[in-house]
């Protein structure tokens, strides 16, 4: 379940969005001829910006799976200064093996940054099979078309694609390996190969029009680019550990806050304990732990990391009682659920039979909460001393308390 809200998530919506409108444009023929030359020349700017950016965000997966569709784009652009005569036939049958092959190949190894060793391999790699690409190109024969047409299935693909059916079934295959990995992975660069690869078979196998496949390799490009914008956006602004928003972006928050908000200021009681008794990777599943219940905090709460064990609940707009009582109610629940703490001697596999001993154990959790109301004539940073200042005294109140200031 949690992978399938994956695949329908914001990004994933967005590259379904981008593919199916430019294949409606394409079949509707509402681009008039005179604008291709305009989507030319953009689909070589774009091209060239998302190779910039993985470059700059060293990114070698996405980098070298971007010299395809630039490649091929150029093929069609330049024909008479690559070859000395570029087959038509030989364009539409090269491009898609090569570019599906290339992907497979590529998104197979493990992703290790543009500047090391890995990137130097899988850049190299992507080097070779375009230079195979450009050899088939150039030396296409018609026994190598032959080759290629060869029916497979019983049922020929070919009433449903233009492509014959190793080439159909290369791009599936393909596209389902990318598609399975890529749900590994939580960062969009990792997913973008994918729709990358989808947006670029779509003129190969079933249109085959010059100006339709640089439209989708444009598509490509927006898909790459997007996606490294929204890696850089997470890891500018959301906390790598604990997955809820850092302090840059309650900084940024504060930019655009208005005269009425209150900010409670959260530290888990104790959490030094967790760490020197349990080790750090309890104490970073407790910060986990805390950090998921607070996300959940009612009255249209906020929840930020503010560093180390402190977090920040931002309420805007919202009456102050209101904000007691949702801030009362989620430090009472985390002081209900506790910690559990499995033994490391458990065996990964359930016993057949049920034991009278246990191999978990329950630490008690619980956090102080400082409150502060915005008073006129004071900045949120301000404020958020004053809720500083209250969670001070909760700790010395006994701790797993709530003072409003």
């Amino acid at each position: 379940m949690q992978r399938l809200q994956e695949a329908l998530s914001t990004f994933h919506a967005l590259c379904l969005g981008l593919i199916f409108s430019a294949l409606l444009i394409v079949k509707l023929n509402l681009i008039p001829s005179y604008a291709y030359y305009f989507i030319w020349q953009s689909t070589f700017v774009f091209l060239m910006i998302a190779i910039v950016l993985s470059i700059y965000f060293n990114k070698s997966k996405l980098f070298v799976l971007l010299l395809f569709p630039l490649f091929f784009a150029l093929c069609l652009a330049f024909p008479n200064t690559l070859f000395t005569k570029l087959s038509v036939s030989a364009f539409w049958h090269i491009a898609p093996v090569i570019t599906a092959l290339g992907h497979l190949l590529i998104y197979a190894l493990q992703e290790r940054g543009l500047f090391s060793s890995f990137g130097a391999l899988r850049t190299g790699i992507g080097v070779i099979v375009l230079i195979v690409g450009y050899i088939g190109l150039k030396y296409f024969s018609l026994s190598l078309q032959q080759a290629l047409d060869t029916p497979i299935l019983h049922a020929s693909l070919h009433g449903i694609a233009k492509a014959s059916d190793f080439i159909v079934i290369v791009t599936l295959i393909s596209l389902l390996f990318i598609f399975l990995i890529s749900m590994l992975f939580e960062t969009q660069s990792q997913k973008a190969p994918f729709w990358m690869l989808f947006s670029q078979m779509i003129p190969l196998l079933f249109l085959q029009e010059s100006n339709s496949f640089v439209l989708f390799c444009l598509i490509a490009s927006w898909i790459a680019i997007s996606a490294l914008v929204h890696d850089a956006y997470r890891m500018a602004y959301i906390d790598t550990l604990t997955g809820v928003p850092s302090r840059r972006a309650l900084e940024e928050r504060f930019l655009r806050l208005g005269s009425h908000y209150t900010i409670a200021m959260v530290d888990i009681d104790f959490f030094k304990k967790f760490n020197d008794k349990f080790g750090h990777d309890i104490g970073d599943d407790v910060l986990k732990l805390v950090a998921k219940e607070l996300s959940h905090v009612k009255n249209g709460g906020k929840a930020y990391r503010y560093g180390g064990e402190e977090f920040t609940i931002l309420f805007s707009g919202k009456k102050k009682e209101d904000c007691i009582m949702a801030l009362e109610e989620i430090r009472e629940h985390i002081f209900r659920r506790g910690f559990v703490i499995r033994d490391k001697n458990r065996p990964e596999k359930a016993p057949k039979e049920i034991q009278k001993t246990t191999s978990v154990k329950k630490e008690r959790l619980s956090v102080s909460i400082g409150v502060a109301v915005s008073a006129k004539g004071k900045t949120p940073q301000e404020i958020i001393k004053i809720a500083d200042d209250a969670l001070y005294k909760a700790k010395e109140s006994g701790r797993n308390c709530l003072i409003c200031l």
